[in-house]
């Protein structure tokens, strides 16, 4: 069994003769963990099943997270060794026993997203599949290269920000092709509070906003970059104060308000990243009234990729579950954020008042 320890090392792999065996042990849906938690923490991020070509071989290490009774720890259990063909009887069984992903270790990363920017060519050429299909294998990729980009230091590089601009490509094709995609794809988020995650519905978000809003297809898409990466500054802030349930003491709010300019440092030699997106990550807690942070800017001097930035944000949140509480429904979200309007003009009133139009479809 592969069992990874949270400090990545002591890893465990089985011996080579069980790996291809794996798929004829019975084993059944109480020992297959079925639901993705927090397995970076153990090295390994979830693939959905849609994802894996059956007859292909393929380039990375395949597990499944199984949970043994009486263990707490689950462990994760190589079922395809790199290179094996992905065979069809295998993922009829995933498909059987109900399991949607399966595993990889976060060390193979490279080789899943070019395996992942592979298939999206073909998918998206692919005629037999429907705009929804393809929508959900764009969501697939966007969503592990975040997952990606915001665990792993080393893979911060230009080279893996290029791909974002080219898995960004594949958005905006599902975007052309019908908007309220992507608001169903917003719909499928993890009722879990992940950073990635929900940096990469604001992305999604944005996007279709914008391509609302007449933008270009270069614009569309650097602030689309912006939006995925706007929270990266956050990885810095301890997950105790991120996931806290009840009020911050003036101590943890310090912390957190650092986390748009050092999200700004950390990007800022990226030059696939343009100075509006920048600003998208410095700014985007800024308030209309001059009462956000880091600098307390008001009104006009905000960038303009800034003040929508902070729409989708605040809506994306309220929408979001978390932690210490449940989802907002849309019409409340909108609700409170059209009132902290008229109080403080906390918002762009003109953006807003698109954004909401471009919710309810007008």
């Amino acid at each position: 069994m592969a069992n990874n320890e949270a400090n990545g090392e002591n890893r465990k792999v089985f011996p080579q003769n069980t790996v291809t065996e794996i798929f004829q042990q019975r084993l059944g849906v109480s020992e297959i963990i079925t639901a993705p938690g927090s397995e970076e923490d153990d090295g390994f991020s979830p693939l959905p099943l849609r994802n894996l070509i059956v007859g292909w071989d393929v380039p990375f290490d395949i597990y499944v997270k199984v949970t043994k009774k009486g263990e707490m720890k689950p462990q994760f259990i190589k079922a395809c060794a790199r290179r094996e063909v992905f065979q069809k009887d295998w993922h009829d069984k995933l498909v059987k026993l109900q399991i949607p992903c399966v595993y990889v270790s976060m060390e193979d990363m490279d080789r899943v997203m070019q395996y992942l920017h592979h298939n999206l060519e073909m998918v998206l050429a692919d005629e037999n599949l429907s705009d929804q299909e393809k929508g959900l294998r764009v969501y697939d990729a966007v969503n592990m290269w975040t997952l990606n980009f915001f665990n792993s230091e080393v893979q911060r590089t230009g080279e893996h920000v290029r791909l974002a601009l080219k898995f960004l490509d594949a958005v905006f094709e599902v975007i052309e092709s019908d908007r309220r995609i992507i608001l169903y794809l917003m719909e499928m988020r993890k009722h879990s509070f992940r950073l990635s995650n929900h940096c990469l519905n604001v992305c999604l978000l944005g996007m279709a906003f914008t391509t609302y809003l007449g933008w270009n297809r270069d614009d569309i898409r650097g602030f689309g970059l912006g939006a995925l990466v706007h929270d990266i500054g956050q990885i810095r802030t301890p997950r105790t104060i991120l996931e806290k349930k009840g009020s911050l003491t003036d101590k943890e709010m310090s912390v957190i308000k650092r986390h748009p300019q050092e999200g700004f440092h950390m990007m800022e030699n990226f030059v696939q990243l343009r100075w509006e997106a920048l600003e998208m990550v410095r700014q985007h807690h800024e308030n209309g009234d001059g009462s956000g942070y880091p600098v307390g800017l008001k009104g006009q001097a905000i960038h303009p990729w800034s003040r929508i930035l902070r729409i989708l944000d605040s809506y994306e949140a309220m929408t979001a579950e978390r932690p210490w509480r449940p989802a907002m429904e849309p019409k409340e979200a909108l609700w409170i954020m059209r009132s902290d309007w008229e109080k403080s003009k906390l918002f762009d009133q003109n953006f807003l008042s698109a954004f909401v139009r471009f919710l309810a479809g007008t």
